[in-house]
């Protein structure tokens, strides 16, 4: 296999990554709207879950922009 193919294949996969994350993050933005939501009375939040949800998107943001700069790499090397 060449060199390029093995790139052009790592690109893929990177890109497939790339939705997945996108997706998962607007998910968690939707719960945490949600449950941030500033007309619900204070007994009805959930602490536990905001700050999973938090924790997950710092995460999930992070790996992202991980994605990103890998993608931007390989570009520069295939073109």
């Amino acid at each position: 296999m060449s060199e390029r193919l093995k790139w052009l294949g790592r690109r893929q996969e990177l890109e497939l990554e790339k939705k997945r994350l996108e997706i998962s993050i607007a998910g968690l933005i939707h719960n945490l709207r949600e449950a941030l939501d500033p007309l619900a009375d204070i007994e009805e939040l959930d602490p536990q879950k905001i700050a999973t949800w938090t924790a997950d998107l710092d995460t999930s943001r992070n790996r992202y922009r991980a994605v990103l700069n890998d993608l931007k790499k390989i570009k520069e090397m295939i073109g």
